[in-house]
């Protein structure tokens, strides 16, 4: 069938018309949590594929029901059933990978361009095999439902499917089935899981194969049978894959990416970050020196979550690096009364401002705690080692008060 007719009597033109609306209205505020990484912006552009599978969906049932009520598989046998079908059906894919390429386009910011690599191919090709088993799945309600009620099925139901799972408490592996498991993914020392890629692409084959089956067997009378039997063994593996990882959609990135410089600390940057390097060395070195002379020292390896993050969140990733502020085991205990958060208030701050950051720019703790800790910064280096000192017991053990107050520490001179 000549192009030029297929599009005229198909549904492909203006399926991508709505496709393209649909894929602008569902983006609005939504495409602003990505991070200047190829995978996290690959990633979190399948949030979207719930919108393309949905649309492409419900066109595969109407060209499916049309090829029914036409009768074509009776006529002559010129061209097979299994070609007739993908004539029909090739526009709809040809929409579906535009839908895909605009998706990843919205979720990528301006700058991204600049960045080492390029999208994630397994993200890609996952997408494209929840694509097809969109299609499939719509060719095969198009085939048994009348020609309204699949297409309206198909866009109902794939518009649930895409976005109700990841919706749900339980079961949380859920999500991994219809392509939505990378989508809080990733950050910087983070790639989409290919575990849960693998689930995704698994429940979508088992459809794709079902549906081949259905139209190569169309005279066989075990079609439905063996298409079944195909479409369970595709849920089967899919949720092997699937159970074990819960919510999770991440896995660690290869860690021979991570370049370390330097010593006590080193700064260990990922390729992203290698463009700053100079900035991070700088600013990490500044605080190390201002850490220490009050007491503190930063870890030995200090890396960044950020691709690009400011001067002020490098100082304070420096300045906390060697200090854990987190609960201890006694604090999770029922009952447990813990004072130490009262401390780690405070000593937060502290930190940072020793560091170097202004106080202005400590929007995230309260203005109390600011306050108290600017009070410290007043004491001399050796007044506010002992503070710090005397505090963090408080934040390791749940039975040592925090002893805060400035004026407890000023009679220590600075030798």
């Amino acid at each position: 069938m000549r192009v030029k007719t297929l599009l005229r009597t198909g549904s492909g033109v203006w399926v991508g018309v709505l496709l393209i609306a649909g894929l602008l209205f569902f983006s609005s505020g939504n495409t602003d949590t990505t991070i200047a990484y190829w995978g996290s912006i690959t990633a979190q552009s399948t949030l979207l594929l719930p919108v393309v599978g949905a649309v492409c969906g419900a066109a595969a049932a109407w060209e499916s029901a049309r090829l029914r009520e036409s009768g074509v598989a009776a006529w002559a046998p010129v061209r097979g059933e299994l070609r007739i079908v993908g004539q029909r059906l090739a526009p709809l894919v040809v929409d579906g990978l535009l839908g895909i390429v605009v998706a990843l386009g919205l979720f990528t910011p301006g700058d991204a361009f600049g960045l080492p690599g390029g999208p994630d191919a397994a993200v890609l090709v996952t997408a494209v095999v929840v694509l097809l088993g969109h299609l499939a799945a719509g060719y095969l309600v198009g085939r048994w439902l009348p020609k309204l009620l699949g297409p309206a099925l198909m866009l109902v139901g794939g518009y649930f499917w895409g976005f109700w799972p990841a919706a749900l408490a339980e079961p949380s592996w859920l999500r991994h089935l219809n392509g939505q498991g990378v989508g809080d993914c990733c950050r910087l020392d983070q790639e989409p899981s290919l575990r849960s890629l693998g689930a995704t692409a698994a429940f979508s084959a088992g459809l794709v194969v079902a549906a081949v089956i259905v139209v190569v067997l169309r005279r066989t009378g075990r079609r439905r049978l063996v298409a079944t039997a195909a479409s369970l063994t595709g849920l089967a593996c899919a949720i092997a894959l699937a159970v074990p990882l819960g919510f999770g959609g991440e896995q660690a990135r290869d860690r021979a990416l991570l370049q370390c410089t330097g010593s006590r600390p080193q700064v260990c940057l990922w390729p992203e970050q290698q463009g700053r390097a100079s900035e991070f060395r700088r600013w990490v070195k500044d605080a190390d020196r201002k850490v220490r002379a009050v007491g503190v020292g930063p870890a030995e390896r200090i890396e960044f979550a950020e691709p690009v993050p400011s001067r002020e969140s490098v100082l304070v990733e420096a300045a906390t690096s060697g200090v854990r502020l987190d609960p201890p085991a006694c604090a999770e205990r029922p009952y447990a009364t813990y004072p130490g958060d009262e401390a780690a208030l405070v000593i937060h701050p502290w930190l940072a401002l020793t560091a170097g950051v202004a106080p202005d720019a400590l929007l995230d703790w309260p203005s109390e705690s600011v306050r108290r800790a600017e009070e410290v910064r007043r004491l001399p280096a050796d007044a506010q080692a002992a503070w710090f000192a005397r505090n963090m017991r408080s934040v390791r053990d749940c039975s040592v008060k925090p002893d805060l107050s400035p004026a407890a520490y000023a009679h220590r001179a600075s030798s």
